[in-house]
């Protein structure tokens, strides 16, 4: 009869997470063989890392992802693609469909274990099932976690926070055991979970040795053999693929969490911006403190000042024994807040950190996050508070309290009814063109090697149909900063050489049309060069069913004079490699050993003393570069060479009589970027900028 009456719980929680996974997703996007909905934002790159995963081979670290991300050391960790599942699936993926995705699955699986531990919670507290039955509704139907359906799905994981939760609350004699099984387990779903469930073991244990005086030995022993256990899977699966510097990110003090974050309903996914109050409006914010995103609703705001009152006059109110609520909560307040205190618009408090304890912080980059684990600290106390406080009426305030936070949450989840956060729709405008181009060329690179392009917004979902063998078009959490930049410049280098062999079996992709000029210029009629969506498509072999390239978009580049000198701010005509320019600035920056620009001065009146004057200054202005200048005529021939350190106006005399077309090339000796002068993780070398370009007739 306790069988019975156990698993008619679980028959409960099954059936209303079943109901709610359908509401969320629609009948068509639960379907395992439908990618259509994993169209937009990160949803693509959470695919594509799975994809590529699952075609390759088995590696060591089994995590390993190379060919999504030639340079990157790429890893399906990066890509966010919940390595648990991935692993998981690619073991069977002789039984799979081409076209599947497992994502619906997660959604469906977090669903029913987010109220299964809310469940176990609470009835830990109140000890009554049906109570805990309404109370786990309030986890279900919550907004900090079906904001993340729309943008992040390996963090709709947040059960893995309870179950942490449920870990420390209970007493069973195995706790270590599922202490160490659930940290690990965090590390296949994502990092964040992985450090939040290690902040709140370490105050939980400190809680042990400076109130409850437990065996101080035993318990660091015990945390230190979870930490090895912790990093030794995490090498397994492949964490360490990258250096430590490289897991490194900026953004610790801008992702953070707003003190208003509580009763701000701000609500987006992928298509719109929305509210999830009925009845509050929209409060401001600053920086990226969406990623602290945490609106109670109004029960949830009730829960909250039930809390706060009782904290400061009925400090006795311990619902659980073994569990402190202010040590754990506190240090994650103070992480997620971060160096800048903000309400609303207005800063509160900002204090600098060293760069070395910014560096620690920054494995906390969007440290709104770390607020979830007292997000749900308050619901939890809150519901358990209601029991107590009612007793015979409790069931009937829960009961009101969450038609309450319905009520004000529907304005919210109507904004995902059936899968209405996803997008079908595609950008591409001549998909007769794009199609099936896997089947001519085995990689697909870019002529700029580049983590989160703007060319892999564009054609991240493109990507998912076809069968590129090898890719660096990618959208990685984290990168081998130093290997993407130097695939950059070694590229740089090929073309150089005029090396054509890089281009066998291989279509290159840039939206930088400089660029492509000086290809163009390098290369002749050697390359085909074709203009599509916005995007020059690079070969050297016909594309399929094309007899015409548009290489006569590139022929005679010429230049745009004001007062006799070069705008780089509008002219785009010019063939450049090996440059920086960022939009809407006035000067070029040397990125690399080498950068070339070519100058076409037949609307030039030309002579025998024609002189072209660069305006230089080094990017760094206490370190001096040796600049090595080589000027070619379009034949290749040599006209004039010489080295200079001094950096100031650099004068070359050409005769333009007979050849117009000049290729100036700088080789920079000895660059240096942030990382090297330890100023930064930027591995970009940088080592002066030109300024301007003069023509002296």
């Amino acid at each position: 009869m306790k069988k019975i009456y156990k698993s008619s719980y679980q028959i409960y929680l099954i059936i209303i997470s079943t109901l709610f996974w359908i509401f969320l997703l629609g009948f068509e996007n639960i379907n395992p063989r439908n990618i259509n909905w994993l169209n937009t934002g990160d949803l693509t790159t959470y695919q594509l890392g799975w994809k590529y995963f699952r075609e390759d081979v088995w590696r060591f670290p089994i995590g390993l992802n190379p060919n999504y991300g030639i340079f990157s050391d790429s890893n399906i960790i990066f890509s966010d693609s919940i390595p648990l599942l991935a692993i998981f699936f690619k073991v069977f993926d002789f039984l799979l469909p081409k076209d599947f995705q497992y994502f619906s699955i997660w959604i469906l699986l977090s669903l029913y274990l987010q109220v299964l531990f809310s469940f176990k919670i609470i009835l830990l507290g109140t000890k009554n099932k049906i109570y805990a039955a309404i109370g786990c509704l309030f986890f279900l139907f919550t907004p900090v976690l079906i904001h993340r359906i729309g943008i992040h799905l390996s963090l709709f994981g947040q059960w893995i926070i309870l179950s942490g939760i449920y870990i420390e609350l209970s007493n069973h004699k195995n706790k270590n055991f599922f202490r160490y099984f659930n940290l690990i387990l965090s590390s296949t779903i994502h990092f964040y979970f992985s450090l939040m469930l290690i902040v709140l073991i370490f105050f939980q244990d400190l809680y042990k040795i400076l109130i409850i005086r437990k065996r101080v030995f035993g318990i660091i022993k015990n945390f230190i053999f979870l930490i090895i256990s912790l990093v030794f899977f995490m090498y397994v699966l492949g964490y360490f693929s990258i250096r430590f510097d490289d897991s490194l990110g900026w953004g610790y003090g801008y992702y953070n969490f707003n003190l208003n974050s509580f009763f701000n309903p701000n609500g987006f996914n992928n298509n719109y911006s929305f509210s999830w109050s009925s009845f509050f409006n929209i409060l401001k914010f600053q920086n990226g403190e969406a990623e602290g995103f945490a609106y109670l609703g109004i029960s949830g705001i009730f829960f909250f000042t039930l809390f706060i009152f009782n904290f400061f006059t009925q400090k006795n109110i311990i619902f659980f024994k073994n569990l402190n609520w202010l040590l754990i909560i506190v240090p994650f307040l103070l992480v997620s807040v971060s160096n800048n205190v903000n309400f609303g618009q207005y800063n509160i408090l900002h204090f600098d950190l060293n760069k070395y304890v910014y560096a620690f912080f920054s494995i906390f980059r969007a440290s709104g996050r770390m607020i979830w684990p007292v997000y749900y600290f308050i619901f939890i106390f809150g519901i358990i508070y209601t029991f107590k406080k009612f007793k015979s009426k409790s069931i009937l305030v829960l009961l009101t309290l969450f038609l309450i936070q319905i009520t004000d949450l529907y304005s919210g989840f109507k904004n995902y009814k059936f899968g209405s956060q996803y997008t079908y729709s595609s950008d591409l405008k001549s998909k007769n063109f794009w199609n099936n181009l896997s089947n001519q060329f085995l990689n697909l690179r870019l002529i700029e090697s580049k983590n989160q392009s703007n060319i892999y917004n564009y054609l991240s979902f493109y990507l998912i149909n076809e069968s590129f063998e090898k890719t660096d078009l990618v959208n990685l959490a984290r990168v081998n900063r130093a290997k993407v930049t130097n695939a950059r410049y070694d590229l740089v280098n090929h073309f150089k050489k005029k090396n054509l062999n890089i281009f066998n079996r291989t279509m290159f992709l840039s939206d930088n049309h400089n660029y492509v000029l000086y290809l163009k210029y390098l290369f002749q009629n050697k390359l085909f060069f074709y203009y599509v969506d916005d995007i020059w498509v690079i070969t050297n072999e016909k594309i399929n069913n094309l007899i015409k390239d548009d290489s006569k978009l590139l022929n005679n580049p010429k230049i745009l004079l004001k007062d006799n000198q070069i705008n780089f701010q509008n002219n785009d005509k010019i063939p450049l490699i090996g440059w920086t320019k960022k939009e809407n600035y006035k000067e070029l920056i040397a990125s690399g050993y080498f950068s070339g620009l070519v100058l076409n001065l037949n609307t030039i009146k030309c002579s025998d003393k024609t002189r072209v004057k660069f305006n230089l200054k080094n990017f760094y202005k206490d370190l001096d570069n040796e600049i090595y200048f080589n000027v070619l005529e379009s034949n290749s021939n040599s006209v004039a060479s010489f080295s200079n350190k001094k950096l100031d106006n650099v004068i070359i005399q050409i005769n333009c009589e007979k050849n117009k077309i000049f290729n100036f090339i700088f080789e920079i000796e000895n660059p240096l970027s942030e990382y090297d002068l330890k100023k930064g993780l930027n591995r970009e070398k940088k080592s002066l900028i030109l300024q301007s370009i003069s023509i002296l007739e």
